[in-house]
């Protein structure tokens, strides 16, 4: 179970970077939402990520921090999973 639960706080993490990254280089949530293979859709993805808190997002990842790096399984996972979407 703990298992279970570390892998759904690791992928939660990498989405959550990679979200920030997009929206630092000015991506639409619904262009993250399509790079993401459609969910969740934009309007999730602002809800759960967007607001002037930085909503969710900055629970998951103080500004700043980063928990990934490149050609790691975080990094791999969500962010340059998104921009191989995007550019293909």
């Amino acid at each position: 179970m703990q298992n279970a639960v570390d892998t759904r706080r690791v992928a939660q993490t990498a989405i959550a970077l990679a979200v920030r990254e997009a929206r630092a280089a000015d991506w639409s949530w619904d262009r993250i939402s399509t790079a993401l293979g459609g969910s969740p859709n934009g309007e999730t993805l602002r809800r759960n990520f967007g607001g002037e808190a930085g909503g969710r997002l900055e629970q998951l990842i103080p500004f700043g921090a980063s928990t990934a790096r490149p050609g790691t399984a975080r990094a791999t996972c969500a962010e340059c999973s998104m921009r191989r979407r995007a550019i293909g």
